[in-house]
């Protein structure tokens, strides 16, 4: 997957909106479940992607202890809390791209994007989980990132 994601050049812009169109589009055509894996995919890359082209993935552990700044900078989510544990980076985001969705949907690009950064950051694969969500009725967005385990 990292020679896909690196043979790829350049990002843009795109408005929050649009990934919410994407994703009420996707879920017409391919339903939820399909939706929800292609949204965390296509997030992944982006994140991938983006750490590349902002240098982030020449400075490691570095970027990491920065991510909450590099977070806000990206104006992807407002970043309350981040803490490293035991089991990985714990963040705590508020007004997340998706946040407006209702319903079973989640934060699947968020997630996707934030396994994609770490992923390229440390230079070795790490993966997402979404513990809360605001779009299920939780008042902030969970999200705890670790290495994938082989």
């Amino acid at each position: 997957m990292a020679d896909e994601l690196d043979s790829t050049g350049g990002f843009f812009i795109m408005y929050g909106e649009s990934i919410k169109t994407l994703q009420d589009e996707l879920v017409s055509v391919l339903g939820i479940a399909l939706a929800r894996s292609f949204l965390f995919r296509f997030g992944f890359k982006c994140g991938h992607v983006t750490a590349r082209e902002m240098g982030l993935k020449a400075q490691g552990s570095q970027a990491i202890e920065h991510l909450g700044e590099i977070w806000m900078e990206m104006g992807l989510a407002r970043p309350i809390k981040i803490k490293k544990k035991k089991a990985g980076l714990y963040l705590e985001l508020k007004e997340t791209l998706e946040t407006s969705y209702k319903g079973d949907k989640g934060c699947d690009f968020t997630r996707g994007f934030l396994a994609g950064l770490m992923s390229a950051i440390a230079n070795v694969p790490h993966h997402c989980v979404e513990e809360e969500c605001a779009s299920k009725g939780a008042d902030k967005c969970v999200f705890v990132i670790a290495e994938e385990k082989r």
